[in-house]
């Protein structure tokens, strides 16, 4: 019997690189690849969390299915965003989202435009999607000309805009004024394109367009627990105008939020404090790694306003990674990407994480061959 698997995949798939994750070898020692938080939640707040999840595992019947809606927990979302529970979506992830976003504008030959290097999960989905993405190139500084932007929106018309901020993997937070000139030029003359603000590292950066909302119609704000300590439970958050989260919740499948997950989103939303504490010792972590980084030869860092930060290097980046590796330390390898040539991404980690980062790196840079 012959089946010919060409013949029914279509050629956007065919075509995709799947999304790599590096699995951890053993002997590992320090884990800085991935953008999540280094810090358990702590006793007391996970002895309440196991004590919700008992709860929830007494309450739940598995054999129904969890609130469709996920009512408790839009609410709760709702409250700490300042907004109405109706502006609030839970996905699956911020990638569940994205795909969301993706399937509802998306059309044959539709345009989807966002700066490049930007998350990969934009251009995976939107091709695997068979719409049309276009990447606007990012200066060699991984600035924002907003300028050449605005014209490839007018030449293109996309209907949908992604803008990471800050950026992943750059750790840029591009400039207030231009991201709102993005979201004003897609709103007028004709234009219609959703404008995706994807705030996926607020709680580093500390700048938000939320306050935007009621300004733009067209403007949408992507969140993630993922990167403040709950990345295990998948749970990313949509938030916008009432009339547009109506729309994207006609895409959205049935029960996407798991009773668990939803029951472990509540118990971190009643901690606030934990949050900021964890977040504020990362962005000095991150500020005084950079600090050593600046004057160690053969690696140039750039300004990061993420829990990560992007290192080129002078040798080859492949070789670099290995080094790293090879005592026990995991970095993203991004060497081979398009616009990041020879660049490793690196998650801020603990105090003790970071110091061995930075006791290994010269020898992996080949500063002592």
């Amino acid at each position: 019997m012959s089946f010919d698997l060409s013949a029914v995949i279509r050629p956007e798939v065919a075509a995709l690189r799947v999304y790599h994750v590096e699995m951890p070898p053993g002997g590992l020692r320090v884990k800085l690849d991935a953008n999540e938080s280094p810090f358990a939640l702590g006793d007391s707040m996970r002895r309440e969390l196991a004590a919700e999840l008992a709860k929830a595992l007494a309450d739940v019947e598995f054999h129904r299915y969890p609130d469709p809606e996920a009512r408790e927990l839009r609410r709760l979302l709702a409250r700490d965003l300042g907004v109405v529970p109706e502006q609030v979506l839970a996905s699956n992830g911020s990638d569940e989202a994205i795909q969301l976003l993706l399937i509802a504008v998306g059309a044959p030959g539709a345009a989807v435009v966002a700066p490049v290097p930007t998350f990969v999960m934009y251009e995976l989905t939107a091709r695997a999607l068979g719409l049309r993405f276009v990447g606007v190139p990012l200066s060699d500084q991984f600035d924002l000309d907003v300028r050449q932007f605005c014209e490839v929106l007018r030449a293109e018309r996309p209907r949908l805009i992604f803008l990471a901020w800050p950026n992943n993997p750059t750790g840029r937070l591009y400039d207030a004024a231009a991201v709102e000139e993005i979201i004003r030029v897609s709103s007028g003359n004709g234009a219609s394109a959703l404008v995706v603000v994807d705030e996926a590292y607020f709680h580093y950066a500390g700048r938000t367009f939320l306050p935007k909302l009621g300004q733009y119609p067209n403007l949408v704000i992507l969140r993630s627990l993922s990167k403040i300590g709950l990345a295990g439970i998948r749970l990313g958050v949509l938030v916008a105008s009432t009339a547009v989260v109506e729309q994207i919740n006609r895409v959205r499948l049935p029960y996407n939020v798991n009773a668990l997950s939803q029951a472990a989103a509540r118990v971190l939303l009643r901690h606030p404090d934990v949050v900021n504490r964890h977040a504020a010792a990362i962005v000095r972590e991150r500020d005084r790694v950079l600090a050593r980084l600046r004057d160690m030869a053969g690696a140039t860092t750039y300004l990061s306003h993420a829990n990560f930060f992007l290192i080129r290097t002078a040798r080859p980046g492949d070789e670099v990674f290995r080094g790293l590796l090879e005592r026990g330390i995991l970095v993203r390898n991004l060497s081979r990407a398009p616009y990041l040539a020879n660049c490793l991404r690196v998650t801020v980690g603990t105090p003790e994480e970071n110091d061995a980062l930075l006791a290994a790196l010269p020898d992996a840079l080949g500063h002592g061959r």
